[in-house]
């Protein structure tokens, strides 16, 4: 009688313990799942410093804020001034980290795309070319916005 006992008990035990292990991993997938949540909803809440490059720039930027930055920045150089000094002062206008490359590159573009809009409308003139970056840049005309 004891030996059934014995051995009821122990099919219960490996039983539990199989039992419990599932529990643990459904607990560690809960757990990345959950580490997944809070990973997006840090992209998609950043702001200021914490802005990443692969954030949708329409999140960094409001409507019409992009344009207002480039255009005080051609401004403020009556010389002009390339792609990449009108990204920099979009950088520091915006308060983001100056020194994040992919962030630099992200919102170059976007500048680019900008200015030559810009261009086509005749709204400012390209003077030239330096390596990749467009140069000297003027806010020649009357820019109406």
């Amino acid at each position: 009688m004891t030996a059934h006992i014995h051995v009821t008990l122990d099919a219960k035990r490996k039983e539990i313990i199989a039992y419990i292990g599932s529990l643990e991993a459904d607990l560690e997938q809960a757990r990345r799942d959950l580490s997944a949540i809070i990973a997006t909803e840090h992209v998609f809440q950043s702001r200021g410093p914490n802005v990443t490059a692969y954030m949708n720039m329409a999140m960094v930027f409001p409507r019409h804020e992009l344009p207002k930055f480039a255009r005080a920045a051609l401004e403020a150089s009556p010389d002009g001034l390339s792609t990449v000094q009108v990204a920099a002062h979009v950088i520091a206008a915006k308060g983001l980290d100056v020194k994040d490359r992919h962030l630099r590159k992200a919102i170059g573009y976007k500048v680019v795309q900008l200015l030559r809009q810009w261009e086509k409308k005749r709204k400012i003139e390209r003077v030239g070319k330096v390596g990749t970056a467009m140069q000297g840049f003027i806010s020649s005309l009357v820019m109406i916005f």
